[in-house]
């Protein structure tokens, strides 16, 4: 009788078993211009290898909830096993790609390609996994028991996985709960790349989403900041340490009456085609998004190999990000 049980247990595992496991819903998806799509379960989130970073959850308008050690795995290495592949354009890099994060409720972030992986993989992980950083003392001293209270109480609070954790910004509006879809976006694919015997622009235009057009011919006027950067290029590798003289990007999108989200995407480019992309969220949420500038001057002399403006991003691990003889700065809200 006992081995007949056995029997009919095994049996069941062997029949029932793989039916129940194929019927597990995913809970996140990566499409898009991808060469193998995922459906990931938790589990399978789980299973990767993880990091552990910090998030101190303060929004712009204010909104404390908490802080936290998150876990979880780099949204790089997910992308990267989805293997991206660009289709119907002539520009191979991928530079100019956008990364559109969805949860469950509707609400969307959008990351540059380059913000994922020119900076370090634990700068942006999909995370499953949460552990609340304690004070060690109550500040009655200083708060009365509702302020303090309330503060603790977000400790305990009910976090829903898996999420969006991008710790390098000063505020936490893009670190966004219970996310199910990334995809990735070429949002100008039909735009053609030719090579110029002599790449030049001696103007730039600010288009798109903006409040008004910009027309810039001379950053004179502008206040200016340097920066000193380690000039590093994914085909040419190291090519020395250069002192860059220019205007924040920041403050000339500010010029120009930018009143972007989280949505909202930078896609500046050359008259060659050339074209990178940056978020809203790493220019003005992230604090290294003040240093990127279009600069004038490089070296202390001004900028005449290739035009007279040059995106700069100090910050990114590789410089190919950086466009040479800037034509247009386009506002676009990805829909």
């Amino acid at each position: 009788m006992v081995r007949r049980l056995a029997w009919f247990f095994l049996f069941g595992v062997l029949f029932f078993a793989p039916e129940s496991l194929s019927a597990t819903p995913s809970i996140l998806s990566v499409t898009g211009l991808v060469k193998q799509p995922l459906n990931l379960t938790l589990r399978d989130l789980e299973s990767y290898q993880s990091v552990k970073v910090q998030l101190n959850e303060v929004t712009r308008d204010g909104k404390y909830s908490g802080v936290f050690y998150y876990r979880g795995v780099p949204l790089r290495t997910l992308l990267e096993l989805a293997s991206i592949r660009k289709t119907n354009t002539d520009f191979s890099k991928k530079v100019d790609l956008a990364i559109l994060v969805r949860n469950r409720e509707g609400k969307e972030v959008a990351l540059s390609w380059g913000e994922i992986f020119y900076r370090n993989p634990a700068s942006v992980i999909v995370a499953t996994a949460a552990v609340p950083v304690k004070p060690h003392h109550n500040c009655k001293a200083c708060h009365s028991h509702d302020v303090y209270g309330s503060r603790l109480a977000q400790l305990q609070r009910k976090i829903r996985f898996p999420k969006l954790v991008i710790n390098g910004d000063s505020f936490s509006d893009r670190s966004l709960e219970d996310i199910s879809s990334v995809r990735v976006i070429d949002l100008r694919p039909k735009v053609m790349t030719k090579r110029q015997e002599k790449l030049c622009s001696f103007r730039f235009t600010v288009t798109g989403k903006i409040k008004k057009e910009l027309v810039i011919e001379d950053l004179s006027a502008y206040a200016h900041k340097q920066v000193t950067v380690k000039l590093i290029g994914e085909g040419k590798g190291y090519h020395g340490i250069m002192q860059f003289a220019g205007v924040p990007f920041k403050l000339i999108l500010d010029k120009a009456g930018v009143d972007g989200d989280l949505k909202t995407v930078f896609l500046i480019s050359a008259p060659d085609g050339y074209r990178s992309l940056f978020s809203w969220g790493e220019v003005f949420l992230n604090p290294l998004g003040g240093r990127i500038m279009i600069a004038d001057r490089v070296n202390k002399q001004p900028i005449s190999n290739g035009g007279r403006f040059m995106m700069v991003v100090p910050d990114d691990l590789m410089a190919d990000r950086y466009v040479k003889a800037v034509f247009e700065i386009n506002v676009l809200q990805i829909k």
